[in-house]
């Protein structure tokens, strides 16, 4: 094909029976000119690629599959589809997610009208029967709005290929923020327009994920609020650090008293806007509702 004006980058391991789904919405896409990079992360040597429907998804001419064979982790491999990707810009979908329709042609025109070099959109999140839609209710973030408003999820990202930038491989989590607030620094962006719909599903599913861990997490909210908080106001940098600690909870057994007390001092800090991730802390830790909230 000729050369794309945007490299969809899809790492798998060709494990996961939803990798069919991801493709297929991938390649509905009715942007006219793109390319999948299929990064092969697998390293048990099964040829995944001639499971029944997979195939027939794989010979598009659109569809590129690059071997990497490492296990090294998902941004390892994301790293991999950046350099295979020939495109201007790029895009990401984990194998367990879709896109809607128009994706990749949405925020494409928004990149170009805007002129930024980064564009989020919405999402819409499914778990347990249930549905919900973030990140459709502004057009654009800016100030410390970047830091406590954004959800830069891998999959809602949309940016240049030519930065210096890249996907941090030592990270298992937050790897996605990480790069974001990477991007807004070194092109000194005041604001990221975000198209205000949701283009993207997000299962949010009770098997492996590459986000989940205490470890992984503190780890990557760490470096995330080491390297990029300074570029945001004090207040900003405490919002999140509590919700950080907050958020520790979920995996503590007990320690009731820690989750109420860093609640109630998030929610005078910042207000009732910060009541979704009290309500969330707070839900993970009650065996009968917790299979209904995103971990």
């Amino acid at each position: 094909m000729n050369q794309p004006a945007v490299s969809l980058i899809l790492p798998t391991q060709g494990t996961r029976a939803s990798l069919l789904t991801a493709l297929r919405s991938a390649r509905a896409q009715d942007f006219a000119s793109f390319e999948i990079v299929v990064v092969d992360d697998s390293v048990d040597g099964a040829d995944w690629t001639q499971r029944p429907g997979l195939a027939t998804c794989l010979a598009d001419p659109r569809v590129r599959v690059v071997p990497f064979n490492q296990g090294r982790g998902c941004a390892a491999a994301k790293n991999a589809g950046w350099r295979a990707a020939r495109g201007d810009w790029l895009c990401y979908l984990d194998d367990d997610n879709e896109y809607f329709p128009g994706k990749i042609a949405a925020q494409h025109a928004l990149a170009v009208v805007s002129g930024k070099p980064l564009v989020l959109c919405g999402l819409e999140v499914r778990i347990a029967g249930r549905r919900r839609i973030k990140q459709a209710a502004q057009d654009s973030y800016s100030g410390d709005g970047l830091l406590l408003d954004t959800l830069p999820d891998t999959n809602v990202l949309f940016h240049r290929r030519d930065l210096s930038a890249r996907w941090d491989e030592e990270l298992g989590t937050v790897d996605d923020a990480c790069l974001f607030h990477a991007i807004v620094q070194e092109r000194q962006l005041s604001s990221v327009p975000n198209v205000p719909q949701a283009l993207v599903i997000y299962n949010a599913h009770g098997g492996e994920r590459a986000n989940r861990g205490f470890e992984r997490l503190y780890r990557g909210e760490r470096r995330l609020l080491v390297r990029w908080g300074h570029n945001y106001g004090a207040n900003a940098r405490r919002i999140l650090l509590l919700r950080v600690l907050l958020s520790f909870c979920k995996f503590e057994p007990g320690r009731w008293g820690r989750l109420v007390a860093r609640g109630w001092r998030l929610l005078r800090l910042s207000g009732l806007r910060e009541w979704r991730v009290v309500a969330n802390a707070v839900g993970l830790k009650l065996p009968f509702v917790r299979r209904w909230m995103v971990t």
